[in-house]
């Protein structure tokens, strides 16, 4: 992880600097007011925990008013040079830059990623992620087979709603009610912190309209005694880890050499590439009706929860 490379040793004077620093993150962003899409993003916390680390090691800066490119590049570099992947890295970028747009006065403006000659790598735009309906059922059916309803709800959750699994993971029978009641589902603390409401496809509500028929007194779904939310996610992660060999159809291709055949290359799936399944489903649905590729991309877009292009390109592979 993340946190583990980027332990950097600190003097005692440093560490004085970074309590300081992280004083001023939690005052900025208020977690107790429930700051909305930052609270309970702990990936945001690690990178900004690591940025404040860096700063007090290596500028001794007391504030983040005079934070410039040159901060970013340098703490990019110190972070590839720990082995941080690129995904973490760019999070952290997100969260420091959430970070400087509620600091007041500040000195510089911050470049985007392209600005401070930080690309990312996208190859993985030409990566099929998205899982097959027939991998759906039969991972569901498996799910269930074996009692984790937990899991069963929730992937039919990402496949046919595009949830985060963190906001999957996160409903409440109170906001099931409403969304059945007003056929959307409104979320409101999400990643990157866009609010959004996503209309329920018919499988979503039959799975709702289940939850809510089972007997438990708990508000949360996935939630309960004992369990905190990041062990709910981790829990169905760790179950499409160990079972995807029962349900990932693998296809074998002609390498184009005669007598030769060879497995596809398609990656493990994961929870994730059922948002990729849902975005593209919900593309071809729009340009079918009518709408441009531009148009299509910039709908799908709103229903994951993200304003990026390029992004919505990788999952809907245009």
């Amino acid at each position: 992880m993340g946190r583990k490379r980027r332990d950097w040793p600190m003097t005692e004077k440093q560490k004085r600097i970074y309590e300081n620093l992280w004083h001023q993150v939690e005052k900025l962003f208020n977690y107790r007011n429930h700051d909305q899409g930052f609270r309970g993003t702990e990936r945001y916390r690690e990178g900004l925990r690591a940025f404040c680390k860096y700063l007090a090691i290596h500028y001794g800066s007391k504030n983040f008013r005079n934070i410039s490119d040159q901060h970013l590049q340098s703490f990019i570099g110190a972070s590839q040079r720990a082995g941080v992947s690129t995904k973490t890295i760019k999070t952290d970028l997100a969260a420091i830059r959430k970070l400087h747009m509620k600091v007041d006065r500040t000195r510089y403006k911050l470049s985007d990623n392209q600005g401070i000659g930080y690309h990312e790598k996208r190859s993985s735009r030409g990566v099929d992620r998205a899982w097959r309906d027939s991998e759906v059922r039969n991972a569901i059916a498996l799910a269930r087979s074996s009692g984790r309803y937990d899991v069963a709800w929730s992937l039919g959750i990402a496949r046919y709603g595009g949830l985060r699994i963190e906001e999957a993971t996160a409903l409440s029978k109170t906001q099931i009610r409403d969304a059945l009641r007003k056929g959307y589902i409104t979320l409101r603390v999400t990643k990157g912190g866009i609010p959004r409401d996503v209309p329920l496809a018919a499988p979503v509500r039959m799975i709702f309209r289940e939850i809510l028929e089972v007997p438990n007194s708990s508000e949360r779904v996935f939630v309960r005694h004992g369990r905190t939310h990041h062990q709910a996610f981790k829990s169905i992660q760790n179950w499409i880890y160990n079972n995807r060999e029962h349900f990932q159809e693998r296809v074998i291709l002609d390498s184009g050499y005669a007598g030769q055949m060879k497995i596809d290359e398609r990656p493990d799936l994961t929870y994730h590439g059922l948002r990729h399944s849902y975005a593209r489903e919900q593309y071809e649905l729009r340009v079918e009706a009518g709408f441009t590729q531009r148009e299509a991309r910039q709908e799908v877009a709103a229903l994951l929860g993200h304003g990026r292009d390029d992004v919505t390109r990788i999952y809907t592979k245009t």
